[in-house]
């Protein structure tokens, strides 16, 4: 029988600077049937002169298994979905294009969710830090509740492609952050969990100022926006707090023009 072919989709913008070692990460991997879509979220730097200088380099077989996607900015998330929709593979990984995947990655992600249940709908690993922070990020075991109070996978998480056609995809409503964690909570309203892969197969470049360092108020707007979109899972905290709840989904009803 023959390999389940891998998708990896790489969202780029503006990180030219890092994206061939994302690249190289992909094509380094000791799975061998796996497909790279790279989706250039309307670059202004000289991210597509790198990525395609890096293409042209690929031997004649590899180029089959490797296409660019460009289109005009419109945020991770959008940048994410499209990749996957010009994807074939039934496993998909959205890999950050300043992020790096150790070579065994793939391998033993699909490892461990072959061996799971059909409610298992995606494997993650521990995190590597490194750049200006170096540590590995210590990820836990699947624990349904406590992800609903902090997220433990991260956004790179090998995912059945079925189940998240089923769902929807990434939520283009959260390009302002959290939205691995939303993605996650929304797979657990639907009964699928994860499995955990306890090696640091995943390297997090950190490199300054990034979308994800928010201020304790904007993770306070966004937990709570988190919970008024999937009431039925935290309904004890919006019963407790009912007029929090209110004031949280009105701020997201006037964020959307409403």
């Amino acid at each position: 029988m023959a390999a389940p072919l891998v998708s990896i989709v790489i969202p780029n913008y503006n990180l030219g600077r890092f994206i061939g070692e994302a690249i190289a990460s992909t094509l380094a991997q000791t799975y061998p049937a796996i497909e790279m879509v790279i989706v250039d979220d309307g670059s202004t730097d000289d991210s597509v002169a790198v990525i395609e200088e890096h293409l042209a380099r690929l031997p004649a077989g590899a180029k089959d298994r490797v296409r660019l996607v460009r289109r005009q900015n419109g945020g991770v998330c959008r940048a994410r979905n499209e990749g996957a929709a010009r994807s074939r593979g039934d496993f998909l990984v959205f890999l950050d294009a300043d992020d790096v995947l150790e070579p065994t990655y793939v391998e033993r992600c699909l490892d461990a969710l072959l061996a799971s249940p059909p409610k298992v709908a995606y494997a993650y690993t521990k995190m590597q830090l490194f750049g200006l922070e170096n540590v590995v990020f210590e990820a836990h075991p699947f624990h349904g509740p406590l992800l609903l109070e902090t997220n433990y996978v991260h956004a790179s998480a090998l995912i059945r492609r079925r189940v998240f056609e089923k769902i929807g995809g990434w939520s283009t409503t959260w390009e302002t952050g959290r939205e691995d964690h939303e993605l996650w909570v929304r797979m657990l309203s639907h009964g699928y969990e994860g499995v955990f892969v306890p090696e640091p197969l995943l390297r997090y470049r950190r490199h300054g100022p990034s979308r994800n360092d928010l201020s304790e108020a904007q993770l306070e707007r966004l937990q709570w926006k988190l919970m008024t979109s999937h009431p039925r899972l935290y309904w004890r905290e919006l019963i407790r707090r009912p007029i929090r709840a209110l004031e949280a989904v009105i701020h997201e009803r006037r964020g959307r023009g409403a």
